[in-house]
């Protein structure tokens, strides 16, 4: 839910810049740049909550990390091979912005969900 707050508070300016410099593109852009970098962040958050073992964290934040970069890269490259409005609109520039902003959440709550497992673990031993 929180990622979904803060994407929700960051839209507005991409949608703004995107509308200044662009039109209608532009604020299509930055929903496809939210929507493409939300669905990556929920498949990452996912992949942390799966491999809850300490055995197995590591490969957690592998995978996490992997999906967390690969969609929207993969997105942005295909968009912008297309050469369409949103390639004009620059969609692959609003998605690294959107990226940022959802790294930086997904970090937070990626240091909180780890150390939730820690302390999980460690209450079972005891």
């Amino acid at each position: 839910m929180l990622l979904v707050a803060v994407f929700a508070v960051a839209f507005p300016a991409f949608a703004y810049y995107g509308h200044q410099t662009h039109g209608l593109a532009g604020v299509a852009a930055a929903a496809v740049a939210a929507v493409v970098c939300l669905a990556a962040g929920f498949i990452a958050i996912t992949f942390l909550a799966l491999f809850r073992d300490p055995q197995q964290s590591v490969n957690g934040v592998g995978l996490a990390m992997l999906f967390r970069m690969a969609i929207p890269m993969a997105v942005g490259f295909f968009l912008t091979k297309l050469n369409g409005p949103l390639a004009e609109a620059g969609v692959f520039g609003m998605i690294v912005g959107f990226y940022l902003v959802g790294l930086l959440v997904e970090t937070l709550l990626a240091v909180r969900l780890v150390n939730g497992f820690k302390e999980e673990q460690v209450s079972k031993a005891a």
